[in-house]
């Protein structure tokens, strides 16, 4: 099996010196060291190896295995072990067959862990470090935004300012956030990926602190790959001096993003407490199933733009 990765990685020589053939490379681009990650090939080839379906694996670099520490890559070894596999690791001069390479093993896994313990340790207090002087952290800033490369603070996007500031306009004047994302669809407007403003759209803008010139408070999550990432919540990031810490420029100012929540917030009440549910776009379609009809394709009505309504179960889902 030819692969011009193995080659490159003068791993090929080493193959055909031990007399070995290439049944299946796996390749990653995954942390190997964050807790939570699901790592798919990873698992698919110590799977292959205890199947019997190879005895041997190669890797480039034990860190390119596991950056957990010799919790991880010790009970590949042992699993191995068991097997009657190996584990090779290539650049490091590693091979698990032989017993007095274990503790080389040991030694290097820790080592790789403490490296991406110490990296992470590194990232995590520049971007803090970032907040506490203003400097935008990362990432796309809110519709109407953009970061200064010379400042690393936001400014106004020529190109959606102006339409980012009608939208604040709008809710200043107390207007439905599904309303406001209509007016724009109609007229051929755009989100900033190309697509179609929605209820929900407007509502992330408006709780945005950016949108307000204000620092955001940044929270971790696990996307549906395992992978950790970082996203911006709704609350404005506190500095040292125990007020708000600005970013820049904003569409609105302080004053005005309160106005808009709180005028959010009211129209959420009052639809609660009224039940109001506003006017469904159109009518459900049904088809015969058996006995009883099953929605074939149901719309979904607005509810004040920050939730919505199911005609045909009445579930309210945020």
């Amino acid at each position: 099996m030819a692969d011009p990765w193995l080659a490159e990685r003068g791993v090929e020589l080493r193959l055909k010196r031990e007399g070995l053939t290439v049944r299946k490379v796996w390749k990653e681009e995954l942390s190997a060291f964050k807790a939570g990650v699901v790592r798919e090939e990873f698992d698919s080839a110590i799977a292959a190896v205890l199947a019997g379906g190879v005895r041997h694996l190669l890797v480039w670099k034990l860190d390119r295995l596991s950056r957990r520490g010799m919790g991880q890559v010790g009970q590949v070894l042992d699993q191995f072990e068991a097997a009657g596999a190996r584990l090779v690791a290539h650049v490091d001069g590693l091979d698990s067959s032989v017993p007095q390479h274990r503790g080389l093993f040991a030694w290097l896994a820790e080592q790789a862990r403490s490296e991406s313990f110490n990296t992470s340790t590194r990232t995590r207090r520049t971007k803090a470090e970032k907040k506490n002087s203003g400097a935008w952290p990362g990432g796309q800033p809110p519709y109407g935004l953009r970061i200064n490369r010379r400042t690393k603070q936001t400014e106004p996007h020529p190109k959606e300012y102006a339409t980012s500031r009608r939208i604040a306009d709008a809710l200043l004047r107390n207007e439905a956030a599904g309303a406001i994302a209509d007016k724009l669809n109609t007229e051929g407007l755009k989100t900033r990926r190309g697509g179609k403003w929605r209820s929900s759209t407007i509502t992330q803008l408006a709780h945005s602190p950016t949108w307000a010139g204000l620092m955001p408070v940044h929270e971790r999550y696990t996307d549906r790959a395992g992978r950790e990432r970082r996203r911006a919540t709704g609350e404005p990031f506190i500095g040292p001096d125990s007020k708000p810490l600005r970013i820049g420029e904003g569409v609105v100012t302080t004053e005005e993003r309160a106005r808009i929540l709180a005028g959010l917030r009211s129209r959420t009440s009052e639809s609660l407490a009224t039940g109001r549910r506003g006017k469904p776009r159109a009518q459900s379609s049904f088809h015969w199933v058996g006995e009883k009809p099953q929605p074939l394709e149901v719309d979904r009505a607005r509810l004040d733009g920050i939730f919505y309504f199911v005609p045909d179960t009445a579930r309210l889902a945020a």
